[in-house]
């Protein structure tokens, strides 16, 4: 039995491929009005402000290299003189190359997109390397604008993808909880260590030591295990009770009997006890805040990606 196997077709308007970055070719558009025509405005940032270079594709310096103040004065001044010097030499499309600069690069690219200009990044990286062969060993504001725009020429300045108001807030969410994680798993290691110290075998009197009110009540009130033992079971339910905090007499049964037989605390085991309190407060402090702050903003997020739900219910 014979097959037939389709042939593909050849596109009859075959795409030649470029050595640059898709996101970083703008020869098509240099050809398009000319290299005299075409403008690039380098930025060099700064914290609280940068220094920027215009010239065109050919490299002839248009508006040496000037210092912009990372305010609304200097960035409209900034976005003002480069429309002028498009109009005076005559450029037909241009665009602004930024290089990263941890978030400070952020403010000049808000600016100049607001604008109306095109904005692409370059890394920091990338500068070094088109620096060096020029200017070996001597990195100023001038040399890596000069590298700048080289890199830009070769197609190293690279468009961002638009970042959407709904999908960047969710992405905040996540690395700020993550963070909250490690931060709060180092936390409750450092208390681990200072509550140990203090008080030894203490935590193990506890099922959930992070989730339950009692030890810390405990710890805040009743300071060594010695005073656990002295004030007796019942003097320690009334303490939970007039504190308003759910408890099983069990469970100070238990810690009662570890302090009849405790080992003795480290050195210094009072300023262990303090610290392990200060640092379960500030525990406790950042949860209930990130819980209160992110509550609305991932309701926002829930009701605009629906489908994060549903992924979510799926696992």
């Amino acid at each position: 039995m014979s097959t037939t196997r389709s042939r593909k077709r050849p596109s009859s308007h075959p795409t030649t491929p470029s050595l640059g970055k898709p996101r970083g070719v703008l020869h098509p558009r240099v050809q398009l009005v000319g290299p005299e025509h075409f403008g690039i405005a380098c930025f060099d940032c700064h914290k609280a402000s940068s220094k920027f270079l215009l010239a065109d594709f050919y490299g002839r310096p248009l508006i040496p290299p000037t210092k912009v103040e990372h305010n609304r004065t200097g960035l409209d001044d900034a976005v003002a003189q480069i429309r002028e010097a498009f109009h005076v030499h005559q450029l037909r499309d241009g665009l602004v190359a930024i290089e990263r600069t941890g978030r400070y690069h952020r403010v000049v690219q808000g600016a100049f997109a607001a604008a109306g200009f095109e904005t692409r990044i370059i890394h920091p990286f990338v500068t070094k390397q088109y620096r060096q062969p020029v200017d070996p060993g001597n990195k100023t504001d001038d040399t890596d604008l000069a590298a700048i725009h080289r890199a830009t020429v070769t197609g190293c300045a690279l468009l961002e993808a638009t970042r959407d108001e709904a999908w960047t807030t969710l992405l905040l969410l996540v690395r700020q909880r993550r963070d909250l994680v490690r931060k709060g798993a180092a936390l409750n290691c450092q208390i681990r260590d200072h509550l140990e110290a203090a008080l030894p075998g203490f935590a193990a009197c506890f099922d959930r030591l992070w989730d339950s009110s009692i030890p810390w009540h405990l710890l805040e009130h009743f300071p060594t295990a010695g005073h656990l033992r002295n004030v007796g079971v019942t003097t320690l339910c009334r303490s939970l009770e007039r504190a308003g905090i759910r408890f099983q007499r069990r469970t100070i049964e238990r810690v009662f009997d570890w302090a009849g037989q405790a080992a003795p605390g480290d050195v210094a085991a009072a300023q262990h006890r303090l610290i392990a309190l200060a640092y379960h407060r500030e525990f406790r402090h950042e949860i209930d805040e990130a819980i209160a702050a992110n509550r609305p903003t991932a309701e926002q997020v829930e009701a605009d990606y629906p489908f994060i739900n549903t992924v979510t219910s799926e696992k």
